[in-house]
């Protein structure tokens, strides 16, 4: 809600004497015999004799064996993360980077150990090889893994007519992606995204419809078709098989939206993205962020919020069904949140994923 783009969601010397010129003195001391001997004796003792310069300690630990730890199973489209752990003479071991391979066109492998399942139309079983050599010597290690075939069920138009469903991802280093993809009961297909890096959103448009066999088909203007499988569908999420023809199909986890419940909403809260966000009972309220902003809000026919602000930008909320209440009041109210130019509906930013925690 604000006349400029935000990229954090909304309210988200040397030493003087040189010794080289002074005469050195050399004072010669004869030493008796056997007191020379015993000194001489000593000496070799405290450096651990004279075999070569220090040649007494314990030889380096060699390569002894080599071990492979991962999932025993990876779902059809799925992946699994292999590690290698090399033992050693000394009886220690590490993990080390090893070379991998599998014995399957089934399955691929990278050079980080991490297993792709590809399409399969049984379950079957892959050997995973690991090669690792040090000092010379080499070492092997295999691992068995199953490859388990999905099943999948049809979708009906009844599941996706009217409806929308959440999804974002996090990744080491700080790493952040979400989408909101809402199917319209006209056919008409709308996804917001938000990627970080680089920090950008971005939002499609397209048409969706059900096949013969009960596959999604989506259709996104200038970008192609998408086919989509349904695995499973629960009270709070599907899990479906996305393939866009090309990369690698995947699986992706999508959580419901649900209305807002415009009842259990006033209070105070405070936001994932730092700031104080406030519902008054007579349809006001307030963020504390950018000096503080003020709005009106509804829920709209669909269970959407609504919030048009006085900066001349409207933020919405799509509920997300993990969004947790009492019988009065949200507790914790987690949405998807894209904002709008208030003026001419035209999109303006979609931020990822906002959570609000009830004061």
């Amino acid at each position: 809600m604000g006349a400029t783009r935000r990229d954090a969601p909304f309210p988200s010397k040397e030493r003087g004497i040189r010794e080289g010129k002074k005469m050195r003195k050399f004072i010669f001391t004869f030493l008796p015999a056997p007191l020379l001997l015993a000194c001489l004796t000593m000496v070799l003792s405290t450096c651990g004799g004279g075999g070569g310069g220090g040649g007494g300690g314990a030889p380096p630990a060699t390569l002894s064996g080599l071990s492979i730890n991962g999932p025993s199973s990876v779902s059809e489209y799925g992946t699994g993360t292999y590690t290698a752990t090399a033992s050693w003479s000394d009886n220690s071991t590490s993990t080390v980077k090893s070379t991998w391979s599998v014995n399957s066109k089934a399955a691929s492998i990278s050079t980080g150990g991490v297993l792709s399942c590809l399409q399969i139309d049984n379950d079957q079983a892959v050997t995973v090889t690991a090669t690792y050599s040090s000092g010379g010597i080499t070492e092997t290690a295999t691992m068995d893994v199953g490859l388990t075939n999905i099943v999948t069920v049809p979708f009906t138009a009844q599941m996706l007519s009217g409806n929308a469903f959440f999804e974002e991802n996090t990744s080491a280093g700080g790493g952040y992606d979400s989408n909101l993809t809402i199917f319209n009961a006209d056919f008409s297909f709308k996804q917001y995204s938000y990627e970080k890096p680089p920090g950008t959103s971005d939002n499609v448009t397209g048409t969706w419809s059900i096949d013969a066999s009960g596959k999604l088909l989506v259709n996104i203007s200038g970008q192609g078709t998408i086919t989509a499988e349904l695995i499973s569908d629960s009270s709070t999420q599907i899990q479906v098989v996305f393939d866009d023809g090309i990369e690698p199909p995947s699986i992706a986890t999508l959580e419901k939206i649900v209305p807002v419940d415009p009842v259990k909403l006033s209070g105070t809260y405070v936001g994932s993205d730092g700031y104080t966000w406030v519902f008054n009972t007579n349809g006001t309220g307030s963020v504390s962020g950018f000096g503080g902003i003020t709005f009106t809000w509804s829920v709209d026919s669909d269970g959407v919020l609504r919030m048009p602000s006085n900066p001349g930008y409207t933020a919405v909320f799509y509920a997300r069904a993990s969004s947790q209440s009492t019988a009065t009041s949200y507790t914790i109210l987690k949405a998807g949140f894209p904002e709008f130019k208030t003026s001419t509906g035209e999109f303006y930013t979609y931020y990822g994923g906002i959570e609000l925690t009830r004061k």
